[in-house]
């Protein structure tokens, strides 16, 4: 079967911003409308985003904003998600890294389906420290919706476990809330995103803080049955991953997304197997009931560094090895590709 070959459009100006005509002409006529009702508002906040920019920008902020930014991206969770599973929170940890994986999925999925455009630079000064967030669509903001959902999680998480008169529940309250002021705004103050954008991104993160926090119990229970009902999430995210909508550019939300599923597809079975496995078990209890002292903080300190460095060098062979291994397959199955990519390269 021959394999269909696509024509891209030009990717050397930020996506969302071609001519209407393109974006009329290659998505479905209902597709293209909703667009056509979103766009004036992202355009219409540019100025305003560029006049408060030239108000409040100063060097303090410019830095704190730039690096509280890096507190939403997927480096952050890689690192900070484990730790929580490592040291007896597995539970939270679970649900945590399925809040940032269907933020990060749904975010992607509007933001490849509208294909609207970050705030236009210039008027608007982007500071950001990734070098393709020009390839990247607006709406909504991925950051807003992680920052929000996570935050309220462990709100929630705190007022459960602490009684309303307890010195900890204000202190995680208000810092959870810092957390996500701090990452939210800053996507304005960085012209990274618009206000609708940030809006967006917050209504999707309290409907998936809900769904998460309505659903823990019966993944917990799940998790704990002999039941194999686990397995199922396997082709339920890979479903996922087929009706993702493809964008006009070369938008990385794909990418993004198909990493976290992934995430997802060895997070379920893993903690039903680990659940299931007497030395896990106990490693996890080991860490709740260690006490503390000197050389329990230096096997916590050895702990992250040499966890945090295997998560590295697995990702990196894990990536190599699929370079390895996937091309010969995609070429002999013709297996479909996105459009903007040349299958088994």
């Amino acid at each position: 079967m021959a394999r269909k070959v696509f024509r891209t459009v030009d990717v050397d100006i930020d996506a969302g911003t071609h001519e209407e005509k393109v974006y009329a002409a290659a998505l479905h006529p209902w597709r293209s409308h909703l667009r056509s009702l979103m766009l004036p508002l992202v355009r219409r906040e540019t100025p305003v985003l560029a006049a408060m920019q030239k108000r409040i920008r100063s060097p303090v902020l410019d830095n704190y904003f730039l690096w509280t930014a890096n507190l939403g991206t997927h480096t952050f969770f890689l690192v900070f998600l484990p730790i929580l599973i490592w040291f007896g929170n597995a539970a939270l940890g679970r649900d945590t890294v399925c809040l940032a994986a269907m933020g990060v999925f749904w975010s992607g999925f509007l933001k490849d389906f509208f294909c609207l455009p970050r705030p236009l630079s210039p008027p608007v000064h982007r500071l950001t420290m990734s070098k393709g967030a020009a390839f990247e669509y607006g709406f909504p903001s991925t950051h807003s919706t992680n920052s929000i959902s996570v935050a309220l999680y462990f709100i929630a998480i705190a007022c459960e476990a602490f009684p309303a008169d307890s010195a900890m529940r204000l202190p995680c309250i208000l810092g959870a809330a810092f957390y996500a002021s701090s990452v939210v705004f800053g996507r304005i103050y960085c012209g990274m995103h618009s206000i609708t954008d940030v809006v967006g991104g917050t209504l999707l993160a309290y409907a998936l803080y809900w769904v998460q926090w309505a659903a823990r119990d019966w993944i917990q229970a799940m998790i704990n049955s002999d039941a194999y009902w686990v397995f199922l999430t396997v082709p339920l995210f890979l479903i996922l991953v087929g009706i993702h909508p493809d964008p006009i550019e070369r938008c990385p939300c794909f990418e993004d997304s198909v990493c976290f599923l992934g995430v997802l597809i060895g997070v379920f079975p893993g903690s039903w197997v680990c659940t299931h496995t007497e030395i896990c078990v106990l490693g996890l209890r080991s860490n709740v009931e260690a006490a503390f002292g000197p050389y329990t903080l230096l096997i916590v300190l050895m702990k992250i560094a040499l966890g945090v460095a295997l998560l590295f060098v697995w990702r990196l062979v894990c990536k190599k090895v699929c370079y390895f291994i996937l091309p010969p397959i995609y070429r002999a199955f013709n297996l479909p590709h996105r459009k903007f990519e040349i299958g088994a390269r």
